[in-house]
């Protein structure tokens, strides 16, 4: 186990080591042979036909024309060309009521988190991802197997998923098998990846500096005179009077030091499409390499402790004809990952960024003269130990998709009716080693400051921590399996102007999970449609979702879900038929009700006891043991209900070249389980009762316009998502001043003290109200009294912004082809969003210790023209309770705009790639969050972490390669 540090194969060894991933894949490889997925389009005329279908759950496609929910799609082409590794941050500013926001830039951990048309609940407001009709992650596939993505927002769009479909639907298809000859597609990719910001920390020379006047602030003396101070300044330049000068006065910034300003990422990828009339294939397989951006010491270990990530997928999409009304699909995928980090998994990113943010320049060297790792009692994590020294752990996935549908036509019995089933099963084992060991780190300086020697004349070193071998190893092993049924009767038919599709089926999803004893979380339910159209001009749909889950109570476990929704198409009407202006124009809306199950915890309903510590009877000491109500049960226990409205149109106009759709929505979600606000005299956790509700609404819109002038042909596009809540009820007590409530504001809210600035001097102190957050000096923050009681405490606390979460997202794209040559450009942005800025990356000193460029520009009492300029408080190190207090002082806006993505790429004449008998060969240079606009650069704002030290976002440039033959 030693070994294992991670290698970068070449893309065919990779391919031809799939046979290694389960065993069984092999004979995926030979399916095509035998192998087609019904009414899917050829080549010739796949574009225009996706263009006017929508997919939906369960029942596949609906015409776009007839579509009267709310809906937002895009094909897999900008998916491809974005060079971002996750899919998830592919799809940022594509999609109309889609919010993405990017966590971090961990390889393997770089993905965003979804909302859909933002927040309606305190709990889970993730919305369900399904990957060709089931829950899959998208980061699963390989995205040149993406076919389309669909948003799916409203009641009429979601119903049919029943409680489960409260915040929304992401539907990902991928990509089939098309009639003709076989066609091979071969992706290569290769680029520089960045961090978008990086922390500006000072040398020793200003932390010393900065360091005596927080002391001198605090009335105490100072820890470094002149002489140390003159070391450091020229230490902070690189020089240094004597060797043992660069031990006893180091200068290191410590990012620079251990995190490298670029490194490498690669992807390829294989595609083999075609097939016959009665068989037809697609076959994938892709090989992904994401190297850390951690400086470490290869020479070191055996093994590899760089954050460096490594995926292979597979899939096989096979569709076979069996007869004129038999049709069989059959599709299976695979994904093997691994993934290293230094030392623990749990906290490997956090605790070294956190040492690398923190650790004062002047802390301690490196090493030692005689190679031994610097540190000190107070500073123990020396980041080249963390890096290197505390052993690594190996995370390993390997997983396994498998789905098999059948269809027959049942039109002997009336025309248009068909029955369906479908089978899934996904296996997903996962297997993290942690190998862990701890280091000693030495001191050069005794507790006197100065350096001992030893009678040898070695130095006399201070030892903190210890040496330790490498453990035998922890390993957590995950087993899940997941069970999907469902069966479906469908019927699709027209009569003269009357137009009918209707289905209706019965689902079932089993997920048992091995680390909790197999114990099975089902649903079982049933759902459907009918859809109506009258001369295609009135469209009326009716959907519904009748779902049930273990969780509940017997006499409880099902739901039903409806959804109504019209559409009024005014073009098909005589006074806009065939206008040259409006090509298209819809009008639709939509109301139902829709389901969430996230309900805090397992079998609510059910009364628990734990065993207390004991109880002391009369003047004893002894403990008697004894058992103890843990939360009351729960008789009325509920999923929550999501009533959701929408109102919305669609048009093309001006000879087709411009499209335009706009939604505007409403949503009321109660029964949210909510603990409610209660004194402390009850003597128990009061348990969650159903009493929350929440209010969102908001707009998303899409604007389009394609042209050609000449040979140039351009498309221009912009998409806009809005979304705002308010908590209408979360069982609140009455507070002693209103404006404190909670309630009335939304959901994220963040209530803090007002600044009115820095207080100046003594007497603009003692002309201000009490002050009870400690002692308060000139540069301190100043809070307004919100109560007029004459003194400033936690009644002061009002509501200063609506969190970090955007509000409104919105994305502009332009794409230019002119012959062989194309563009591509799209900027993203959000705004309604505010931050508290805390820890480490931003106050000083904070938790003992550094400090950066922004409090350079600090209010010093000794220095009277920094009184009116200064744009941070007075330095301390001990007297910060009044300055750290969440305030508006503190709050920053959290709007940014990005140049997300930009592509450049060339086609090679066909004439000329066809004497080698290749169709189609393309080169292309790409960027990734190339520039960024933001109101702070103390961090990356969309990453939003509580202490804004995690793993920073990453900005790429790639070139690729595409060849098709």
């Amino acid at each position: 186990m030693e070994n294992v540090r991670m290698r970068k194969p070449r893309f065919i060894s990779a391919l031809f080591n799939l046979r290694h991933l389960f065993g069984v894949v092999p004979c995926l490889l030979y399916l095509p042979v035998l192998a087609s997925t019904e009414n899917m389009p050829s080549d010739t005329s796949r574009k225009n036909k996706d263009s006017v279908y929508i997919n939906t759950v369960y029942n596949g496609r609906l015409l776009k024309h007839n579509v009267t929910g709310a809906y937002s799609q895009i094909n897999g082409q900008p998916i491809e060309n974005n060079p971002v590794i996750n899919n998830e941050n592919r799809i940022q500013g594509l999609l109309p009521g889609l919010f993405v926001m990017q966590n971090n830039g961990e390889p393997g951990d770089e993905g965003a988190s979804f909302l859909i048309r933002g927040k309606r609940t305190f709990r889970n407001n993730a919305p369900i991802v399904l990957v060709d009709g089931y829950e899959r992650s998208m980061d699963q596939l390989d995205p040149n197997e993406i076919e389309t993505i669909t948003v799916l927002k409203d009641a009429a769009a979601t119903a049919q998923y029943g409680l489960r479909g409260g915040n929304g639907i992401i539907l990902v298809t991928t990509k089939r098998g098309q009639e003709g000859k076989i066609k091979v597609s071969l992706n290569a990719r290769a680029g520089l990846k960045a961090p978008t910001t990086k922390p500006k920390l000072l040398n020793s020379f200003q932390y010393a500096t900065l360091y005596n006047e927080a002391l001198t602030n605090d009335g105490a003396a100072p820890k470094y005179n002149a002489a140390d101070l003159a070391k450091y300044e020229k230490a902070a330049q690189g020089i240094y009077e004597n060797d043992l000068d660069r031990y006893l006065y180091p200068s290191i910034n410590w990012y620079d030091q251990y995190v490298n300003p670029s490194t490498v990422q690669q992807r390829y990828s294989l595609n083999i499409n075609g097939g016959s009339k009665n068989a037809k294939y697609f076959i994938s397989a892709g090989y992904t390499d994401n190297s850390g951006l951690y400086k470490v010491d290869k020479s070191a270990n055996t093994y590899n402790t760089n954050a460096d990530f490594n995926l292979i997928t597979l899939r096989s999409n096979v569709d076979i004809t069996v007869n004129k009304r038999f049709s069989l699909s059959l599709d299976i995928a695979g994904r093997q990952e691994q993934r290293t980090y230094p030392g623990a998994r749990t906290d490997a990113s956090l605790r070294v960024f956190r040492s690398l943010y923190k650790t004062p320049p002047n802390a301690f060297p490196v090493f030692t003269p005689d190679g031994k790792m610097g540190g000190t009692k107070d500073f123990k994590d020396n980041p080249y130990g963390l890096l290197n020294e505390q052993g690594y752990s190996l995370y390993y996935v390997r997983s396994m998709f498998a789905t098999l549908r059948a269809k027959h036509d049942l039109d002997f019995i009336t025309p248009g009716l068909t029955i369906k089933a479908n089978v899934a099963f996904d296996s997903w084992y996962d297997q993290n080693t942690n190998r862990s060991k701890s280091f000693k780190v030495y001191d050069l300086r005794q507790a006197s400051g100065n350096v001992e020697y030893l009678p040898n004349g070695n130095i006399k070193y201070v030892e903190t921590g210890s040496d330790t071998q490498m453990s035998s190893g922890i390993e957590y092993l995950t087993t899940q399996r997941i069970f999907n049924t469902d069966a479906s009767l469908n019927y699709d038919r027209e009569f003269g102007r009357h137009s009918v599709s209707a289905y209706v089926a019965l689902t079932q999803r089993i997920l048992s999970n091995e680390n909790d004893g197999n114990v099975p979380r089902a649903y079982l339910g049933s759902n459907g449609r009918v859809a109506y159209a009258y001369n295609k001009r009135y469209l009326a749909e009716f959907n519904f979702g009748y779902m049930g889950s273990e969780q509940l109570l017997a006499s409880d476990k099902y739901g039903f879900f409806p959804a109504v929704s019209l559409g009024w198409v005014l073009t098909e009407e005589n006074f806009l038929k065939d206008n040259k202006w409006v090509n298209f124009l819809k009008l639709r809306g939509s109301y139902g009700i829709t389901g969430n199950d996230d309900l805090g915890g397992y079998f609510l309903w059910y009364q628990k006891y734990s065993s207390s510590g004991g109880v002391n009877f009369g003047y004893t000491s002894i403990a008697y043991p004894g058992w103890n109500e843990n939360a009351f049960a729960l008789d009325n226990v509920t999923w929550e209900k999501v009533k959701k409205t929408n109102i919305g149109i669609d048009a093309v106009l001006i000879k087709n070249k411009v499209n335009l759709t706009f939604d505007y929505f409403h949503e009321r979600n109660q029964d949210i389980m909510i603990q409610p606000s209660l004194p402390n005299l009850m003597g128990i956790r009061f348990p969650d009762f159903p009493i929350g509700i929440i209010e969102n609404k908001g707009f998303d819109a899409s604007l389009g316009y394609t042209d050609r002038i000449g040979k140039l042909e351009f498309s221009i596009n912009g998409m806009i998502s809005q979304a705002t809540n308010k908590v209408i009820d979360r069982g609140e007590e009455t507070q002693r001043f209103a404006y404190q409530a909670r309630t009335g504001r939304p959901l994220d809210a963040i209530f803090g003290l007002q600044d009115l600035g820095l207080f100046r001097d003594q007497a603009d102190i003692d002309a201000s109200p009490k002050q009870t957050f400690g002692v308060v000096k000139p540069g301190d923050i100043k809070y307004k009294d919100q109560n007029g009681d004459n003194q400033i405490d936690a009644y002061d606390e009002v509501y200063i912004g609506q969190g970090n979460m955007p509000t409104l997202q919105y994305g502009g794209s332009l794409g230019l082809k002119y012959k062989g040559f194309d563009m591509s450009v799209l900027i993203t942005g959000q705004s309604g969003t505010q931050q508290t800025l805390t820890g480490e990356a931003v106050w000083e000193f904070h938790d003992n210790g550094t400090v950066r460029e922004h409090h350079l520009g600090r209010f010093n009492p000794g220095d009277p023209a920094s009184w009116d300029n200064a744009t941070y408080p007075r330095l301390s190190l001990s007297n910060k309770a009044n300055n750290q207090r969440t305030s508006t002082y503190w709050l920053t806006d959290g709007a940014l705009v990005r140049l997300k993505s930009m592509e450049i790429g060339y086609t090679l004449p066909s004439d000329l790639t066809s004497r080698i008998r290749i169709e189609k060969i393309r080169f292309y240079v790409n960027g990734y969050n190339l520039l960024t606009s933001q109101s702070t650069d103390l961090m990356d704002t969309e990453a939003r972490s509580s202490h804004y030290v995690v793993y920073p976002i990453q900005r790429i440039l790639n070139g690729g390669l595409n060849v098709t033959f």
